[in-house]
């Protein structure tokens, strides 16, 4: 028998955050992990965008493009033991609980831009069974 996980996503805001360019996967998670905790544990974080882990492309497109500075953190739902219809605070509290306790798969930097916006997402892969 095959397990299966199904992936959740959390996207965040990540304000004004001097993106660290050029870094090893080690290294950029390091770099981010103080400022993205911070946020994850901040009563006026918002949530951008939570759910099953989406194919986030826009190609170029302007109107599909957020401008600005995105955490991106994917992970198995077992692991962060909450669902689609949990709210808000438990959310950020489970994805909170694994960027403290957990290195991720892999980190990068997606940036895309489109006429006049530049998204840059910086997303953390957390895919092992803890």
């Amino acid at each position: 028998m095959e397990l299966h996980f199904e992936d959740f996503a959390l996207t965040v805001r990540a304000g004004r955050l001097d993106v660290p360019y050029g870094l090893t996967d080690q290294n950029l998670f390091m770099a981010v992990r103080p400022h993205l905790l911070e946020l994850l544990s901040s009563k006026k974080t918002e949530i951008f965008c939570f759910g099953t882990a989406p194919d986030h492309t826009a190609d170029g497109q302007d109107e599909l493009l957020e401008n600005g500075v995105l955490y991106r953190i994917i992970a198995y739902e077992k692991n962060l033991g909450i669902d689609l219809d949990s709210g808000g605070e438990e959310i950020l509290n489970a994805f909170r609980y694994l960027v403290e306790n957990y290195d991720p798969r892999w980190t990068t930097i997606f940036v895309e831009e489109g006429e006049s916006r530049k998204e840059v997402t910086i997303e953390l892969l957390y895919q092992e069974v803890f």
